[in-house]
């Protein structure tokens, strides 16, 4: 199991939470600030499978919009191994 973490631009939550929603991943929502322009941002926290962590990195990719300044990204992802889950 991976945990993906994405930071993306809180304008593009509603869209991209819908979107891995839709296709059934579990996603929890947390606000953060960037720490170079202080822009607010919105942090996703995605369980996944392995095999279904490059579906739901295009998910992401895909339902982000298109950067509106020179230097911003779209999303930062990281991905990190899970050695144990339990929901209680």
């Amino acid at each position: 199991m991976k945990m993906i973490i994405s930071i993306l631009q809180s304008t593009d939550k509603d869209q991209v939470t819908k979107a891995l929603n839709e296709d059934g991943y579990a996603v929890t929502v947390l606000p953060s600030t960037g720490a170079y322009l202080r822009r607010g941002n919105t942090t996703l926290l995605i369980g996944v499978e392995d095999e279904k962590v490059q579906q739901a990195i295009d998910l992401v990719k895909e339902n982000c919009s298109e950067p509106s300044e020179l230097g911003l990204k779209r999303a930062t992802v990281f991905v990190l191994d899970v050695s144990h889950f339990q929901q209680v």
